[in-house]
C-alpha cells in the first residue's frame, strides 16, 4: 500500500474518531440506540463524501471517463441524502423527540432512496461507457479505411510506373475520407467493408498491373462510388 493511501485512511478514521467523539461528548439525555443510530447514519454521510473528494474525479486510464458521467446524479443523490438524513436528527431529537423506532423507519427509507441514486448512477456511468464504446468502433471502421487507403498508396510508390491518374485518384480519396462521419446505422457499415474490401482487391491487382489495368479502373471508379454514398449517411 502507498503512503498517499495510508495517510488518506489515517485521514478517514482520524475524521470518524472526531465524528463518534463530538456524539458522545454532546449526547445529552439521548438514548443509547438513538446515539448508534446518528452515529451510523453520520458515518455514512462521512463516507460518502470522504470518498468523493478522495478519489480522482477524472480517471486518465479510462477513456470513456464514465464516472464523470454519472456524477451529477450521484452528488444529487449524496446531497439530498445527506441534507434529508440531518434535518431528520435534528426534527428527531431537538423538535419533535420522536422514538427509536420511527427515527429508524425514516432513515431506513432515506438510505433506500441514496440506493437508488447510487444505482441511478451506476446506470448513468454504464451508458456512458456504452455510447463511448459504440462510437469507438463506427470510428475504427473509418480508420480503418483511411489505413487501407493509405498502405494501397504506398503500395503504388513502391512498384512504380503507374499511370498518374491513378496514383492521384487515390491520393484524393485518401484525403478526401476525412470528410466521412461515423455513423452507427448499417448501411454505413456494409459500405465502410465493401469499401476495404476492393481496396484489397486493387492491391492485389497491382502485381500485374498491365494484365489488370481494366479491372483496376473499374474498382477505382467503384471505389469512388462507394465513398460518395459513405459520405452522405449520418447516424440517427
Amino acid at each position: 500500500m502507498s503512503s498517499k493511501k495510508i495517510f488518506s485512511w489515517i485521514l478517514l478514521l482520524f475524521g470518524e474518531a472526531v465524528l463518534i467523539t463530538a456524539f458522545l461528548v454532546f449526547r445529552g439525555k439521548t438514548a443509547d440506540n438513538i446515539l448508534t443510530l446518528n452515529i451510523i447514519v453520520s458515518s455514512i454521510i462521512y463516507g460518502l463524501f470522504f470518498f468523493d473528494i478522495l478519489v480522482p474525479w477524472i480517471d486518465l486510464n479510462d477513456d470513456s471517463q464514465r464516472r464523470v458521467g454519472s456524477l451529477g446524479v450521484r452528488w444529487f443523490s449524496v446531497l439530498l441524502y445527506a441534507l434529508l438524513s440531518i434535518a431528520t436528527m435534528i426534527c428527531s431529537n431537538i423538535v419533535y423527540d420522536l422514538t427509536f423506532q420511527t427515527q429508524l423507519v425514516i432513515h431506513g427509507g432515506l438510505f433506500f432512496i441514496l440506493l437508488l441514486g447510487l444505482l441511478g448512477a451506476s446506470h448513468s456511468s454504464d451508458k456512458v461507457k456504452q455510447v463511448y464504446d459504440s462510437e469507438t468502433a463506427h470510428r475504427s471502421r473509418i480508420i480503418e479505411m483511411k489505413n487501407v487507403t493509405r498502405n494501397l498508396k504506398d503500395k503504388m510508390n513502391e512498384i512504380g510506373n503507374f499511370p498518374d491518374i491513378f496514383t492521384k485518384q487515390i491520393a484524393t480519396l485518401e484525403e478526401n475520407l476525412r470528410f466521412i462521419s461515423p455513423s452507427n446505422l448499417k448501411e454505413a457499415h456494409d459500405l465502410e467493408n465493401e469499401f476495404v474490401t476492393v481496396i484489397h482487391e486493387i492491391g492485389f491487382s497491382l502485381v500485374n498491373f498491365e494484365m489488370n489495368r481494366e479491372k483496376i479502373e473499374n474498382n477505382l471508379k467503384k471505389l469512388e462510388r462507394i465513398y460518395q454514398n459513405r459520405k452522405n449517411i449520418f447516424s440517427k
